[in-house]
């Protein structure tokens, strides 16, 4: 029966994914992405495990972004939730966020003693370009999921180009593009 269905569909019906296998993966995925999780969920759960497909993880995504709170966290406890009911809720959020908690208090202690010099400064700079980069190619692979239409990319293009380029503030940006 688990042949015939899409992969995604599958793992929903699938034992194996427990709590405890919620929350080894939801920790292992914050701690790859310290600061930006969403290229690391994204990686881990379509592209390595096969839980959901693009289209899928852009929908969590999505439903992640409305309900207020930490994005990919929301995914998190909304997948856990679909994977293993309120038990696996609850291991991918604490998942999410255990272990994270001791990295960013080690990390707040280091910066304290350390963040002045000159090479601290550096290295965050570098990172910044990092993150710039997983960012958009984030973007350009959860995009291949979804449905081919040019009206989205125009949008976006232009929100780049006044935003961006032209440095408008995005508020009145929204508020023009809102509209049409």
């Amino acid at each position: 029966m688990l042949d015939a269905m899409p992969p995604s569909k599958a793992a929903a019906l699938r034992s194996d994914i427990t709590p405890w296998v919620l929350y080894l993966t939801f920790t292992r995925i914050s701690l790859s992405g310290f600061g930006g999780t969403l290229f690391w969920a994204r990686r881990k759960l379509v592209d390595d495990l096969k839980w959901v497909t693009d289209a899928e993880f852009a929908e969590y995504y999505a439903l992640g972004q409305v309900i207020p709170g930490a994005n990919v966290f929301n995914m998190a406890v909304l997948l856990g939730h679909r994977f293993a009911g309120a038990r696996g809720a609850m291991g991918a959020g604490l998942g999410f966020f255990s272990m994270p908690v001791f990295v960013v208090i080690g990390a707040g202690a280091l910066y304290q003693n350390f963040g002045a010099m000159p090479l601290v400064h550096k290295a965050l700079t570098g990172m910044f370009a990092v993150v710039v980069g997983l960012t958009i190619a984030n973007a350009y692979k959860m995009s291949t999921g979804l449905p081919r239409k040019w009206r989205p990319w125009l949008f976006t293009l232009m929100t780049f180009a006044a935003v961006g380029a032209l440095r408008w503030p995005l508020v009145w940006v929204m508020l023009a593009l809102a509209p049409v």
